[in-house]
């Protein structure tokens, strides 16, 4: 059947139908349609104040039909592209006026004008929006198929070419079953022609042709035409028509459910299509742990694939100076089949053994920003440490307040313990009951602090770090354990055993007294003091807790002092951004771990050697089957040293838009995102340079520069660019089969242990941070600067699913499309 559009542009348009030689029009079930038409339209429209080349010509044309055997219901006309036709479209011909002054097509032109001619839905124009408005009736003219549904058809008469996936459906009034008998029912055909610069282009004759086929399923198309809101209504009334008809999708729909067509070829071969409609999407197809970058503000597609598939959306906020909203829509998505508790591991060796921190970390940690902040104050000069070797039972003067301009607060403190590279001494005004320098049985002392310090602590930064500098010229490092670290905790806000780190380090402790007049002079760390009665504010502290918190805040300050002093001292750098400070002095911690699971604070070696990096250590290498005769080692390490960064880490993956590994505002949950991003980025560095681990970390601490510039220099690359690629790796890692390195964190099963202490928050239970979209609702959310989230959704075995992202800042996000299952 061919289809003919005559005197466009002019007056009176025509059209006409006829069938083609050789081909018989009428079906086995004896249909016929007639060659006169009942009504035909033409109408075009520009979108008010955009040029002639933004518009469309629309057409359409309703023919009779009549059926001479038995009803036929679902009666489809099928766009056909024949052999020979131009641009292997359904447009037989395409001509200009007749006899005009514009030269004919080109044979390129020609093709290129027939593929971008798309069928639409039957329209006329809304003269007060000028936009296309729905031709009563004909809502659900147009209908689209996916390739596999037309594969098996033939074209008959002998013809040759292809049937293309989509067609117009015919109606006897408002029923889609055509009657026995003469003209009882209509078909309308509808196509939308792009106008060209000059009216004398635009094309005068159009013919296209169709094959007509039956359908068994009675289904209704959204058109782009459709989706406007004017024309909302009267589609939703066609849907009611028809009961519950399958609703096909394009996308930009807004409709929940339904199948969506992201791509439907209007042009060309199968698989290699030169026209889609309304420049439709080409699906994506990803293998399990592939991924995709998609753009931040438009729509992409996604293909289930014969059994469905899961996918994790993963908005990244490049942007390292303001937060920015984002709002991710999916299309013709449910609810993801694996991903809500996908590499979720057997707790089979969960042991009791590992310690959750009850309520998240209160850290003390004051750093000067800058040399160039320093200023001398009018306070009493601080006693310095004098050089050499202390004894035990010196007493020694040590201001304890923070900064260069706070009013002095000067402690006599009592050297206690001395050993090779650290001197620790208690402040003679500590509240009384405090920690022996030997513990009795079942109570550590003083002398424990020391023994961890000697042989886990000190090996294990300084390794990796290097050497700090000395300051008092004394070759150590001093403990003072003071009662002014408890005062700066308000009434019932210092928490209870197994909670925190309290304690920390001064920056201004490396500057000469000629510079900051309150310095110390000397690598301090400023520890918590027992206090059994609550003497100060009413914060009761017991000896225990004093011992285990005096061994964590040290591990991870004893990396702080070397930092700065190593500025402060020998490279006159400025003192490190807070948020790359704070997460090395976190790193130390963890490096830490690393060396205790090995040695125990005596010295003596475990039966096990000590775990190191990238080993993707799980909860049975800590205290499970892995970790044999060794987990009472390797627990008492975990718990003392890394489960501080864990917990740290736990509500970065409860709210993960909410903050990232670069900040300018100290939260814990920014200060686990930073370790983490951290320990990543040294694997990643490890693994793709052949360079050691503590190459990368002396190289930052040793930099004359700061920050994001310090991290780049030492990586070699944009460090945002990693830290997009962390974000995937902090849901993927251990997860996801597959998956490129760059999203493998091969240092730990985060997965494992986190479960073991208390669940992994993406995927734990009601509260989970992974957010299921649903399917046509909007879900916006606010990203803080290099923050990310875990969004899932399901796309349906040989469906397609679309992603719709928007934002009014789109060049500030990057965002990774992960299949899962």
């Amino acid at each position: 059947m061919a289809i003919t559009f005559s005197g466009l542009g002019g007056a009176r348009p025509t059209a006409s139908a006829q069938t083609l030689i050789g081909q018989a029009l009428t079906s086995p079930s004896g249909v016929t349609v007639s060659s006169t038409p009942t009504v035909r339209s033409s109408t075009d429209i520009i979108p008010p104040g955009q040029p002639r080349t933004a518009g469309f010509r629309y057409l359409h044309v309703t023919f009779p039909v009549s059926v001479t055997d038995s009803p036929v219901t679902n009666l489809t006309f099928l766009g056909a592209a024949l052999t020979g036709n131009p641009g292997a479209s359904a447009v037989l011909t395409l001509d200009k006026y007749p006899g005009g002054n514009a030269a004919p097509y080109t044979s390129s032109e020609l093709a290129a004008l027939a593929a971008a001619i798309d069928p639409t839905s039957p329209v006329t124009q809304d003269v007060f929006a000028q936009t296309p408005a729905l031709v009563a009736g004909e809502e659900d003219a147009l209908q689209l198929y996916n390739e596999s549904d037309v594969s098996g058809l033939t074209l008959p008469g002998g013809q040759t070419g292809s049937i293309l996936p989509y067609g117009f459906v015919s109606h006897a009034g408002t029923s889609r079953t055509i009657p026995v008998g003469t003209d009882t029912g209509t078909v309308t055909l509808a196509i939308k022609v792009p106008l060209q610069a000059q009216a004398k282009d635009d094309p005068y004759t159009v013919t296209l042709t169709f094959v007509p086929v039956q359908d068994s399923v009675t289904s209704i198309t959204e058109s782009p035409e459709a989706q406007l809101p004017s024309n909302q209504a009267a589609f939703q009334a066609a849907v009611d028509r028809l009961g519950t008809p399958v609703i096909k999708t394009l996308p930009g729909s807004t409709r929940a459910g339904g199948a969506l067509f992201c791509s439907v070829r209007t042009a060309g071969a199968v698989g290699a299509p030169t026209g889609t409609l309304a420049g439709g999407i080409a699906p994506v197809d990803l293998a399990i742990g592939a991924t995709v970058r998609i753009p931040a503000n438009a729509t992409t597609c996604l293909n289930g694939g014969g059994s469905g598939a899961d996918y994790v959306i993963f908005p990244f906020n490049t942007s390292t100076t303001a937060s920015r909203p984002l709002t991710v829509t999916t299309t013709n998505t449910v609810a993801p089949v694996g991903s809500q508790s996908i590499g979720v591991p057997t707790l089979s060796d969960q042991a009791s053994e590992l310690t959750p921190l009850s309520t998240e970390p209160q850290v003390l940690a004051t750093t000067l920003s800058s040399a160039t902040t320093l200023s001398q104050a009018s306070s009493v000069q601080p006693q310095v440490l004098p050089p050499g070797t202390p004894t035990v039972g010196d007493q020694v003067v040590i201001n304890a307040a923070s900064g260069c301009n706070a009013a002095p607060d000067l402690r006599t403190g009592t050297v206690r313990v001395v050993g090779p590279n650290v001197v620790l001494i208690s402040d003679n005004a500590n509240p009384a009951g405090g920690p022996q320098v030997i513990g009795s049985p079942g109570t550590p002392g003083y002398q424990d602090v020391v023994n961890s310090f000697t042989n886990q602590i000190w090996p294990a930064v300084t390794g990796s770090f290097g050497l700090p500098e000395d300051a008092d010229n004394n070759n150590r490092i001093v403990l003072f354990f003071t009662s002014a670290v408890n005062a700066r905790f308000a009434q019932g806000t210092l928490p209870g055993p197994n909670t925190g780190l309290q304690g920390f380090s001064d920056a201004r402790d490396e500057f000469p007294i000629t510079t900051c007049t309150s310095s110390n002079v000397g690598e301090i760390i400023y520890l918590l003091a027992a206090d059994l009665t609550g003497s100060i504010n009413n914060n009761t502290v017991n000896v225990a807790n004093t011992i285990q918190y005096g061994t964590q805040v040290t591990a991870r300050e004893l990396g702080r002092i070397i930092n700065n002093s190593r500025r402060v001292r020998t490279t006159g750098a400025p003192l490190e951004e807070a948020w790359l400070d704070q997460g090395l002095a976190d790193i130390a911690a963890e490096l830490s771990f690393y060396r205790a699971s090995g040695v125990t604070p005596g010295g003596a070696d475990a039966s096990k050697p000590g775990l190191t990096p990238r080993l993707n250590i799980a909860l049975t290498d800590v205290n499970g089957v892995a970790a044999g005769t060794a987990a009472s080692v390797r627990t008492a390490a975990f718990n003392t040293f890394a489960n501080i960064d864990f917990t740290l880490y736990r509500p970065f993956l409860t709210n993960p838009n909410q903050t990232g590994p670069y900040w300018t505002t100290n939260t814990l949950a920014a200060r686990g995102a930073t370790w983490n991003f951290l320990r990543y980025a040294a694997d990643r560095y490890v693994t793709t340079t052949g360079n050691t681990e503590a190459n990368f970390w002396t190289a930052l601490i040793n930099s004359n520069t700061t920050g994001l510039a310090n991290l780049q220099n030492v990586i070699g690359t944009n460090p945002i660019t990693w830290m997009n690629d962390w974000a995937v790796a902090t849901y993927a890692d251990d997860a996801v089969a597959g998956i490129a390195p760059i999203f493998n964190s091969p240092s730990w099963n985060y997965r494992s242990l986190l479960i073991a202490l208390g669940g992994f928050p993406p995927n734990a239970g009601a509260n989970r941070s992974a957010r299921t979209l649903v399917s046509g609702t909007p879900y916006t959310r606010t990203y803080e600067k290099t923050s990310t989230n875990y969004l899932l959704a399901r796309v349906g075995a040989n469906q397609q699913g679309g992603i719709t992202v928007s934002s009014p800042n789109p060049s500030d996000f990057t965002v990774t499309v992960l299949r899962t299952q």
